[in-house]
């Protein structure tokens, strides 16, 4: 399972708010972390419409956390970022009259929101927790400013 690039970037961002414990400006943000200012905005946009952060215009302005890190439960994040989130495409499939794999998958994907359901944004966010390195084994994703130690 795979995370879209705007979700990744969604949590991320999240994470860099509830570390930080103030506003944040998007320009700034976007800097950091080598990414397309437009692409940030634009999640930190969806961020605001579903009510996990808060906007302010101007030359103090910036975006925040709408509410504390501890009531932010990942899942509710990965499922307002990932809209019709699903593993296969069976719909279209010539096999979906007679096939299991889709109650597989579903099953598969109940089980991996789950695990996120368990974590918030403040248990994700404290710093000096080693990251699990999964990039050591794959190319990196564009944007990434993960390294190996």
């Amino acid at each position: 399972m795979q995370l879209t690039q705007h979700t990744d970037l969604g949590l991320r961002l999240l994470i860099v708010l509830a570390r930080k414990g103030a506003a944040v400006s998007l320009p700034a943000f976007s800097a950091e972390q080598g990414l397309s200012y437009h692409h940030v905005a634009k999640v930190a946009q969806a961020l605001v419409h579903e009510g996990f952060a808060t906007s302010q215009r101007g030359r103090s302005g910036g975006i925040a956390l709408a509410r504390e890190a501890t009531n932010i439960r990942v899942g509710d994040v990965v499922r307002a970022l990932e809209r019709g989130m699903r593993l296969a495409d069976c719909g279209g499939c010539a096999l979906r009259a007679d096939c299991g794999l889709s109650g597989v998958l579903a099953e598969a994907l109940e089980a991996f929101m789950a695990v996120l359901d368990r974590y918030t944004l403040a248990d994700v966010s404290r710093e000096g927790v080693p990251a699990f390195a999964p990039w050591t084994f794959a190319p990196p994703s564009p944007g990434c400013t993960n390294r190996n130690p």
